[in-house]
This record gives structure tokens, sequence and C-alpha cells, in this order.
């Protein structure tokens, strides 16, 4: 089967790339579109617009020359409803969208529902749209891809370096600063961007710049806990990436509870669960004083997300969705 992954960028390790990949593996003869540029005619406010409207033209004549079966946008801001439209009228083929984020904040109504279906991680967003007559959506979490998300055995020297009895990865937000605030009484490292400008000399002293491949996998396996902590505004009831990466890396996270967790990973045995500041310092005590636990937690969790949460698992829900609701694509 043909398809056309329309993506931000075109690197690897990026969303996207991954599906490409999978899909590749598959079988399936797969090309990508790259909507986002690197370069000042892209960045620039005055030319922005006009050269998205061009990228968008060249779009479409690769659907109109190469025909897919299948077009899977990533997340895909700057694709309209009147290009999927366009297409649509000339070529056989289904748009289809995955959506990384929440598309209550970022996608504009018309544009969610010229999709043939939309797949949405967040239940609070499609019960949403689904109240106000979106009938296109389906529900389909994140993932993870083993052969990127996995245990890696640290060096001693490693291990000092990237290791803690607590660790967190994720960007600098306020949020996220008063968060780490609340718990400066404890063993805790944090990565990511921004955390070593901020302004708090002791959030500062415990920063470590942005990690990605194996040096994050040097984090997770290297700390005893891994905290995970939902951004408020994306992640209403739905689960975010980093859960099942750390997951399919062994590692023993310890989570805000959101509600589609539950079907996910078991409270308890999978992942440890908290819903509030006082639970979670009593969750951080109990697993740093019995770490051998938390090791046990971190390896059920790996083969629950590898038995049930990969990205091939994702792709065949995707597939059997889409045969359901249109038939067989060749």
């Amino acid at each position: 089967m043909r398809w056309l992954v329309v993506l931000p960028f075109e690197r690897p390790g990026l969303m996207g790339m991954d599906f490409a990949d999978e899909l590749t593996e598959l079988g399936h003869d797969v090309r990508t579109f790259e909507y986002r540029k690197d370069n000042p005619l892209y960045k620039n406010r005055s030319t922005k617009t006009a050269y998205q409207a061009l990228l968008r033209r060249s779009l479409e004549r690769t659907c109109l020359g190469w025909q897919p079966s299948l077009v899977l946008v990533i997340k895909g801001g700057p694709i309209t409803a009147d290009l999927i439209a366009r297409v649509k009228r000339k070529v056989d083929t289904l748009f289809l969208n995955f959506f990384p984020d929440n598309p209550l904040w970022m996608m504009p109504f018309e544009a969610i529902e010229a999709y043939d279906l939309f797949f949405t991680k967040e239940r609070y967003a499609m019960r949403s749209l689904e109240q106000v007559g979106l009938r296109n959506l389906a529900y389909l979490p994140m993932y993870c891809v083993p052969s990127a998300h996995h245990p890696v055995t640290p060096t001693a020297d490693e291990a000092r370096r990237y290791g803690a009895q607590i660790s967190f990865v994720g960007n600098r937000y306020p949020y996220r600063e008063r968060f780490v605030r609340a718990l400066r009484d404890y063993p805790l490292k944090v990565w990511g961007s921004g955390w070593t400008a901020t302004e708090d000399p002791v959030v500062r002293a415990i920063a470590g710049p942005p990690v990605f491949g194996h040096e994050k996998l040097l984090v997770y396996s290297a700390s005893t806990v891994s905290l995970n902590h939902h951004h408020p505004m994306n992640d209403i009831v739905g689960v975010n990436t980093r859960t099942f990466e750390l997951a399919a890396a062994g590692a023993c996270q310890i989570v805000d509870l959101k509600e589609d967790l539950h079907d996910l990973f078991k409270a308890g045995e999978e992942i440890v669960g908290y819903r509030d500041m006082g639970e979670l310092r009593r969750q951080l005590d109990v697993h740093l004083e019995h770490p051998d636990e938390a090791r046990a937690i971190g390896a059920n969790a790996r083969r629950r997300a590898l038995a049930e949460h990969t990205l091939r698992h994702r792709i065949e829900a995707m597939l059997a969705m889409v045969e359901e609701r249109f038939g067989k694509r060749s």
C-alpha cells in the first residue's frame, strides 16, 4: 500500500520518521513530505504565510503525481481543509491525522473535520469534538519504539554523570519549575532545555542539559525512579509520550494519574501513580527505600509496553479502523 507521511521535519528520531520506518518495515511503499522548513523564509513572519502556501502547492503536486492510498499527516497545523478537499477530488486517497497533542488548543474545527480519520490521544478532546457533531474521530494513544526505547547498562562514569535517585526529563516551564521546587528536599536531578538558565539557585544546582537518544536512556536506566508529570493543558485525561518511553526503557515511573492511564498500565504493578503532592511524596519515600521493588515495577512496565504499546500496535489499530470504516485499501 502506498503511504505519504506528511511530517514536520524529515529528521531521524522525530515523530513521523518513526511511522515511515515502521511502515516500510511492514512492506508498505512509503514516501515522506516535510511541511516545515528550518530556513529564513519559513521563520520570518513577513514571508511565512506565502512560503507555507508554496509548500501546500508542492504537497498537492506530490499527492497528484504519486497518488498514495493513504496520506498520514503528523499534527499538520499548516495543512488546510481546502488542500485536503482539492486532493480528494482528484485522487482516490484517504487523509489520516495522528495528533500527538491536544487538538482543542491547536487546530480549527474545519481542519479537523476535513480528515477522513482524525486520531487523538486525548479522549477529552474526542468527546468535546463529538459533542459538536464531528464523526471522523478515533482514539489512539501514544506509543514506544522498541529500537529506540530500551534499557541500557551505564558504565561507572555514566552512572555518576547521569544517575540520580530521582530523575525528571522535560523542558523547563513555569509550572514544572514550581513542581520541582516543591520537591527540593529530595535527591532529584532534572534534565531538559531551560533548566540551567533558571534564576533559582536551588533548581539550577540540580539542572542538567537536554538529553536525547542514548543519553536519555542512560538517565532512565541510572535512576532509581523517574518522574512523569503531565502538562496541565495538553494532557487532560490522556497520556503523554514519556509514559511509554519510560515503560519501554524499564524505568520505574511515578506519574500523576490520568483517566486513560488505567486502561494502559496497572497502577502499583507497572507504574506508580499519585493524585496530589502528598501522595507523590509518600510514593517517593516508599520506592527510594525499596529500590528492588522499583526495579520490578520497571520490568513489569517494559513487558506491558512491548506486548501492547509499540508503534506497530498503533499502526495495526489504525489500519483496522481504516478497513472498518472505508473497506480494505490497496
